[in-house]
């Protein structure tokens, strides 16, 4: 017990500074007019007004595949103990300030709407779940692709977006797409093309996997500009995996946003670039005026039992340290020590998620 205060301790420590304008801010009071303007953001509880989103950790996965749960060798515990693992754990990152889960498992990785329920509401955690597609295992023998024409797949995207995922009436509230390479195979780009439709059709912003080491945030935004879509409703995730600041503000200029959400990577000497290196990248972003066109997350998850075991052992040997509080115990306090301000952090982890999952 006395090990579990102390590690509470210190992560509510690390983000203290950035929570405490927030709770200022609306004590001030944020006019009506203001709060309209931002509007509210889709959660698996319901509409949510954007100003109650608060500290938001933006790509996570809380579970691949928990449908399977009832099935799992009793020696793992079942549904009920996995559930109570993950509502622990959340309830830790709210003990440290965290507010809301943005989890971005898509339907063919298995995601279960009603285990992210039932998680949220026990732990008093906002999550955001999503639609979309990865294009890129695992797969499972039981789900298949909904369409592979652009028109077919914009429909299923719009219907879990403002109809709801799997006859629950749970609604999504962002849009993955998951792309493995620099250049989109076809099918790949129809995806693009069918999240970039359904955004602009419901007002649901969209987050791409990307290959950010061969800068694949380039070809992927040229689809999307050819769609029309606005790049202020586009993330590009996991962005630290590069380096490259010509890549990163040719991309934050066109008014993309940049998740850096692999960070932790950088500690193992086998993943490049170097955390001291990722950490540079976004401070220099920052310097340069770009804060507004950030996020921090972690690309966690509490369980991925349906994975390979190679494949699980692999993900957890790059896991975050600190699981779903390395960005709020290591993270900022390393930006902090390069001399990033509290304003800077409060905008990239409450300001930014709010405009972003915002819609009237």
């Amino acid at each position: 017990m006395t090990n579990r205060r102390s590690f509470l301790k210190q992560a509510v420590g690390a983000v203290a500074a950035t929570l405490q304008p927030l709770g200022a801010s609306n004590a001030g009071g944020a006019t009506g007019l203001q709060r309209r303007r931002v509007g509210f953001a889709q959660t698996v509880l319901g509409p949510l007004d954007t100003y109650k989103l608060g500290f938001t950790l933006t790509h996570e996965h809380i579970a691949d595949g928990p449908y399977v749960l009832n099935r799992w060798p009793k020696s793992w515990g079942g549904r009920a103990e996995f559930v109570a693992k993950a509502v622990e754990t959340l309830e830790a990152i709210k003990a440290a300030g965290v507010a809301t889960v943005v989890d971005l498992t898509t339907y063919d990785v298995a995601r279960d709407i009603r285990f992210l329920q039932e998680v949220s509401r026990k732990s008093g955690i906002n999550m955001i779940a999503s639609t979309g597609q990865r294009f890129f295992p695992p797969r499972f023998p039981d789900v298949s692709m909904p369409s592979r024409t652009v028109a077919g797949l914009t429909k299923f995207f719009i219907k879990e977006i403002e109809q709801g995922i799997d006859d629950t009436g749970t609604k999504a509230g962002v849009i993955k797409i998951g792309i493995i390479a620099r250049a989109p195979t076809d099918l790949e780009e129809i995806g693009l093309r069918a999240a970039a439709r359904a955004s602009r059709a419901t007002g649901v912003p969209i987050r791409i996997h990307t290959d950010a080491a061969n800068r694949a945030g380039e070809s992927q935004a040229a689809i999307l500009e050819q769609e029309g879509v606005k790049p202020a409703r586009v993330s590009f995730d996991h962005s630290d995996d590069s380096g490259d600041m010509d890549y990163f503000l040719g991309l934050a200029r066109r008014g993309y946003s940049l998740s850096m959400d692999h960070v932790h990577r950088g500690i193992d000497p086998k993943f490049k670039p170097s955390l001291d290196k990722r950490l540079e990248c976004i401070k220099r972003l920052i310097d340069a005026g770009f804060a507004d066109k950030l996020f921090l997350s972690q690309d966690s998850e509490i369980g991925g039992s349906l994975l390979p075991v190679e494949v699980k052992e692999w993900r957890e040997t790059i896991d975050p340290p600190d699981g779903l509080l390395f960005v709020t115990r290591k993270l900022i306090p390393h930006l902090r020590d390069l001399g990033v301000g509290d304003g800077d952090i409060r905008k990239i982890t409450v300001e930014n998620p709010r405009r972003f999952f915002g819609r009237v």
